[in-house]
């Protein structure tokens, strides 16, 4: 299976190191357009290069701080949500490629939540994972999910987490119960440092796409978008500064055996009971 990382170099929305700067909602929506023309281009590039699955960093309709913003933050957020899916569905479709997208999601009840969202080759929808784990400020305007998805494919068996819930063993540990041959992450903080733990710790694959600050190189403890192969080597990494198409193969049904050597039956049920009492 050939997987294509989506890796972005971030905009004005992005930077960080401003956080008292207010935006109209003019403003808002050229700099988000901007950001999902750049994914949908990217998109097109790794399908080009024959990937088979494409994944983006996150949340690529950001809409900036709500504290940024005097308007209503979620009808912001719906009036690009529906054009976003579309135009993903369609190359989905047109590619006849899985399509992992990371963004923000409002739904029926005007929840906002930080979505992976798998499209599948015909363009539909299959799998909606709401992010479990929220960090910071997150806490104050989007709502948590409270379910860890499994999808099976022709190619394996999918899971799915967003940033920050890959900072927690316990993510991935319960995806690779469900039997999940790799989890895909869409995330602004990917770090070397748990990437191959969750990979090794798990027999699993793991495939990040990265997106690059506004305001700096990607240093430190964060990395590039990487694949990661069940024995904890980086199959593939992106650079440290810019926009790239990240393309790497990996055979995900071989996790089935690192998977097995990692979680005997002990600890799975173990992992069930713990599950069961949280």
């Amino acid at each position: 299976m050939k997987i294509g990382l989506l890796q972005t170099k971030q905009n004005e929305l992005y930077d960080f190191t401003r956080p008292e700067t207010m935006r109209t909602e003019k403003e808002i929506l050229k700099y988000q357009k901007e950001m999902i023309d750049k994914n949908l281009q990217l998109a097109r590039k790794a399908a080009g290069q024959g990937a088979q699955v494409l994944v983006t960093s996150e949340a690529v309709n950001y809409a900036g701080r709500p504290k940024q913003y005097r308007g209503n933050y979620n009808t912001l957020i719906r009036q690009t949500q529906n054009e976003l899916l579309e135009a993903f569905s369609r190359i989905a479709e047109e590619f006849k490629a899985y399509i992992v997208l990371g963004m923000f999601l409002a739904d029926a009840e005007d929840e906002l939540y930080n979505c992976a969202l798998l499209l599948e080759p015909h363009g539909s929808m299959k799998a909606c994972y709401k992010k479990t784990h929220l960090a910071g400020e997150e806490k104050e305007y989007l709502k948590a999910g409270n379910d860890l998805p499994i999808v099976e494919t022709e190619y394996g068996k999918f899971g799915f987490a967003v940033c920050w819930d890959m900072q927690f063993p316990e993510t991935a540990r319960i995806l690779a119960i469900k039997g999940a041959d790799i989890v895909f992450c869409p995330t602004w903080g990917w770090e070397w440092i748990y990437g191959p733990a969750r990979a090794y710790e798990n027999g699993i694959y793991v495939a990040a796409a990265m997106g690059v600050p506004y305001w700096m190189d990607i240093e430190g403890l964060r990395s590039p978008s990487q694949i990661i192969a069940p024995d904890g080597s980086i199959l593939v990494c992106g650079n440290i500064s810019d926009d790239e198409a990240v393309v790497g193969e990996a055979d995900i049904r071989t996790a089935k055996v690192y998977r097995k050597a990692r979680l005997d039956d002990r600890r799975q049920e173990l992992y069930r009971k713990i599950r069961n009492t949280v």
